[in-house]
């Protein structure tokens, strides 16, 4: 089949990794068109990084959605941006895959709905859903393996220092890190419960990243760089082309100190959410662990799914023979554990099939709804109601009541 010209909007880390899947892995499927970015020596650097010398570069994204050759775009731009980039590419006529989180708003969510036509694929970033190990944890979880779900407890420990350097640590821009980060996590818990999350309740706070031994401005002049465990070298690629060579146009500095920077989300956190079919989650963050690892676990009325991302591992046992089946799942593919590929094949086929994909727009609000919540939870130290946030936001319930991708 002809293939499909592709646009990539945001050239930082995610936009450049996207971009090395279409032009390695996809090479046959997809042609990278253009790329796009405020900072012309960022997008330059990208390009050079990716022996891209035959692409239209556009400082001004709506010049690239301009181009007719190109049939959709990437959108890999600060999570505050998607809102605004979403809808001009949906309403330029081209097919969008969109980094997650969907948007920082519930209105955000809901003005990138309404800009969709029904011949447009749109599609969220939630690539742990193409990562085999969540693939078959979701299968043995539908085939009955565990019963009726009742209770989901995730874990997610990172060494997330880097979200304190960048812009992810601003709620204004990210949505919070519940929102920004922990999306993932949220998303699958969604998806294992298989119900719409109606209560949420959240804690959480910042006790690790605050000034004290290691304090500076940046790594790049800090007299404490030889010996601080969050030392970024800037000078070191992807980060040189990217962001330290591109300092001069807008003043972006990539490796702010991650004690001292300016910042208003949390670094470690719980959430419950409770489900309209009586599932109830819980949800543990923390950014500062040694390791970084996801493990789950699922309890059913006939026993429980354990999983272990890291390992690669899922172990389920009956409630009542005690009997054991694991399962050793192979590592496919590169990015996300091989998610990345197939997010990538999935966008593609649906383009070509007109099919709507696993992860759309309702799934990509409901990840964002539930992270919104915790933020909100954190914020004022109360229980928040799904129905009454969306409400608030002028957002009819029906955005997300609706099964298989269907609106009202």
């Amino acid at each position: 089949m002809p293939r499909l010209m592709f646009g990539v909007i945001g050239m930082g880390q995610r936009g450049l990794s996207y971009s090395r899947l279409l032009l390695k892995e996809f090479s046959r499927c997809g042609r990278i068109q253009g790329l796009a970015d405020i900072n012309n020596k960022r997008m330059t650097g990208a390009a050079s990084l990716l022996g891209l010398t035959d692409v239209g570069l556009y400082s001004d994204y709506h010049d690239l959605l301009a181009d007719p050759a190109i049939d959709a775009v990437i959108i890999a731009t600060p999570d505050f941006t998607h809102e605004t980039v979403a809808q001009a590419a949906l309403r330029a006529g081209k097919h969008v895959l969109c980094e997650k989180p969907l948007a920082t708003t519930v209105d955000g969510c809901y003005k990138i709905f309404q800009a969709k036509d029904e011949t447009q694929v749109l599609h969220i970033g939630f690539v742990l859903r193409y990562n085999r190990v969540y693939q078959v944890a979701q299968q043995l979880i539908a085939r009955g393996d565990v019963g009726k779900v009742c209770h989901i407890i995730a874990t997610d420990h990172r060494q997330g220092s880097d979200y304190f350097r960048r812009w992810h640590r601003l709620r204004a821009k990210s949505g919070g890190l519940f929102n920004h980060k922990s999306t993932h996590t949220l998303d699958i818990i969604n998806w294992f419960a298989d119900g719409k999350p109606m209560q949420i309740h959240a804690s959480g706070g910042l006790s690790v990243f605050l000034p004290g031994k290691w304090q500076g401005e940046r790594c790049l002049t800090c007299s404490w760089q030889a010996v601080c465990p969050e030392y970024l070298d800037l000078t070191q690629e992807p980060y040189n082309s990217l962001y330290l060579k591109a300092e001069s146009v807008d003043g972006y500095i990539r490796d702010m100190c991650v004690y001292t920077s300016d910042k208003d989300t949390i670094d470690h956190g719980h959430v419950v959410v409770e489900y309209d079919n009586q599932v109830k989650a819980s949800y543990n963050l923390s950014l500062f662990a040694p390791t970084d690892n996801r493990e789950m676990t699922v309890f059913g009325d006939l026993g429980k799914l354990e999983l272990n991302e890291a390992s690669r591992t899922i172990t389920v046992t009956s409630r009542y023979s005690h009997d054991t089946a694991t399962y050793n799942i192979p590592e496919t593919g590169s990015g996300h554990g091989g998610g990345d590929a197939g997010l990538m094949q999935e966008f593609i086929e649906c383009i070509r099939s007109g099919s709507e994909p696993l992860v759309g727009v309702r799934e990509g609000a409901l990840g964002c709804f539930v992270g919104l919540a915790a933020e909100r939870s954190v914020q004022n130290h109360c229980f928040i109601s799904m129905g009454q946030m969306l409400a608030k936001a002028g957002v009819s319930e029906s955005f997300v009541n609706l099964q298989a991708n269907t609106f009202e």
